[in-house]
């Protein structure tokens, strides 16, 4: 399957969303529900605005226990305001019932001071499982009946998490591993006896987990993450996620993928899922601000609506960058733009002109050399020189340098001597 796929909300049946046949004209992205302190409404309206604008359809939620264990009422408010907003911009949600979690006796265990080994967290003891129903429980009764609600993502990546990954020991490791697909195994039960009718899932962390958590028979969907690096492994995943899709008779989908750290970036991610006719979910929506755990690696869209990567847009439209032999080089200087350019520059550092003339002429070789992809794009020349517009104090010899730079790399670009 390739080419753009149609965008429009899915309908409830009946008031309720039942297992689908088909989910492949999915184009979703991951987000989290805000904190009881920091939910804004209006937030949310921009932000999935933005969402619409990207003709994005479906909204994967992170959401947090605590905020319900300290206010259950606002926290469940909040909920079902996110996704009225979301749905009215036509787009649904799929809320991640479960993280790992713990007792109150219990130190997580990226704050202890052994990260990998310990704690196990509490859930996991089936003793503890009544916490998690509670929870789970109170989101079920809030928004099953919800028009928005795609559905139920059971757990989020349970195989995934500090206090298996670092585990030596094999036979420590499968104990626990046991234990977490015991857990998982039960709450897709329990999901299943609360709401025997809206469709759920398991958000894996690989396609092979479906196999190893003995779930592919009792979920509707089958579901994967995938963050691999290159477009052999990307597509090795695909085609086992179809192979594992006929085998359980489920639709499949990708509902965790792209990470710019990972050698995983979204283009590739967007159009290989695509050719494999496979729904997905990008990692995620928002950049987070500086300092965010993500805000360097994922995101597509910044809070005044301006964007990292224009790819991660055209892909999501399904337009992909040429990479074979049809692939014409463009040519900026086809009409001596590039020399008279050059020539202003020139005549701009010989003359000493001053900031807002040294940035003008920067600014014209700028945009040449971004038109023709001569230049990194991480930071734009143009970016630059709006900063260097915005200093109150504007260093000329650093913006001499600057505009001298720009010019040698014109040069190298249209091969002129």
């Amino acid at each position: 399957m390739t080419g753009t796929r149609a965008a429009e909300p899915h309908k409830k049946l009946g008031g309720f969303m039942r297992p689908l046949k088909d989910y492949s004209n999915i184009k979703g992205f991951n987000y989290s529900l805000a904190s009881l302190k920091d939910y804004n409404h209006e937030i949310e309206v921009r932000n999935m605005g933005y969402a619409k604008r990207l003709t994005l359809n479906s909204c994967r939620l992170f959401m947090h226990m605590e905020d319900w264990k300290k206010d259950s009422e606002r926290f469940l408010d909040n909920l079902r305001d996110f996704m009225t907003v979301a749905y009215d911009h036509g787009i649904t949600t799929t809320p991640i019932l479960l993280m790992p979690y713990f007792t109150d006796d219990q130190t997580p265990y990226w704050l202890s001071e052994d990260h990998s080994c310990s704690p196990i967290p509490g859930c996991y003891y089936p003793e503890n499982y009544s916490i998690g129903e509670a929870y789970v429980s109170d989101i079920i009764n809030a928004v099953a009946s919800h028009p928005g609600l795609l559905f139920w993502d059971v757990m989020n990546e349970p195989s995934w998490h500090g206090f298996l990954l670092s585990v030596d020991d094999p036979q420590e490791k499968q104990k626990r591993l046991d234990m977490v697909w015991d857990f998982v195994r039960h709450f897709i039960k329990f999901v299943r006896e609360k709401d025997p009718v809206n469709a759920l899932g398991v958000g894996h962390t690989f396609i092979e987990d479906t196999e190893y958590s003995k779930t592919g028979e009792m979920v509707d969907i089958i579901i994967f993450h995938d963050y691999l690096e290159t477009r052999s492994r990307v597509e090795a995943t695909c085609r086992r996620a179809v192979e594992l899709s006929q085998k359980y008779g489920k639709p499949v989908i990708n509902n965790e993928t792209g990470c710019l750290c990972r050698s995983n970036p979204y283009d590739m991610a967007v159009e290989t899922a695509d050719r494999y006719g496979i729904g997905w979910y990008l990692f995620e929506l928002m950049i987070e601000e500086e300092g965010g755990m993500w805000s360097k690696v994922h995101g597509i869209v910044y809070p005044d609506g301006t964007v990292r990567d224009p790819s991660i847009v055209a892909a999501i439209l399904g337009f992909f960058r040429n990479r074979n032999e049809t692939a014409i080089q463009s040519d900026v200087n086809q009409e001596g733009h590039a020399d008279k350019a050059i020539a202003a520059a020139r005549d701009a550092l010989e003359k000493r002109a001053g900031a807002e003339e040294l940035l003008e002429a920067a600014e014209n070789v700028a945009n040449l050399l971004e038109a023709g992809e001569l230049v990194p794009m991480a930071v734009p020349p143009t970016a630059r020189i709006a900063a260097y517009r915005r200093s109150e104090k504007k260093d000329i010899r650093e913006i001499r340098s600057f505009l001298y730079n720009l010019v040698c790399r014109l040069k190298e670009g249209c091969d002129i001597v």
